[in-house]
């Protein structure tokens, strides 16, 4: 490959979700997986992520907050961001900078397609 891999987080609180995107997403990308904020945070000390796939009801009602304390540091001000849901909270995943909604079910093809066209996206900002 002539690029390195690029790394992508899945928090998720769903363990079969979080393996069943691992597995899929893995395949084009590197992949850490978070079951909570906690563990998320830790993971973005320690790793370069170039992608987030979050499913908001992981958070439960802290979902927004986090999406906003992470764009408030300006490493990950244009962090692509995948929301994928059971919910339909698109428009408030537009508010917050959302690089796609996707309601699920989400095959790992389709959410692998999704964050590809939305790393390419955020290339030019962040300087790639």
């Amino acid at each position: 490959m002539a690029s390195p891999n690029k790394t992508v987080l899945i928090l998720d609180a769903d363990e079969a979700t979080r393996d069943l995107y691992r597995r899929g997403l893995g395949q084009r990308f590197t992949v850490i997986t978070a079951a909570t904020e906690q563990d998320a945070w830790r993971a973005m000390e320690s790793e370069s992520i170039d992608g987030l796939v979050l499913e908001p009801e992981a958070l439960e009602d802290e979902a927004w907050s986090f999406i906003a304390r992470l764009r408030a540091l300006e490493r990950y001000r244009n962090l692509p961001i995948v929301l994928c849901s059971t919910l339909d909270a698109r428009r408030r995943g537009a508010e917050v900078g959302a690089a796609a909604y996707l309601i699920k079910p989400v095959t790992p093809e389709m959410l692998s397609r999704t964050l590809q066209s939305a790393l390419q996206a955020s290339a030019p900002l962040a300087g790639r």
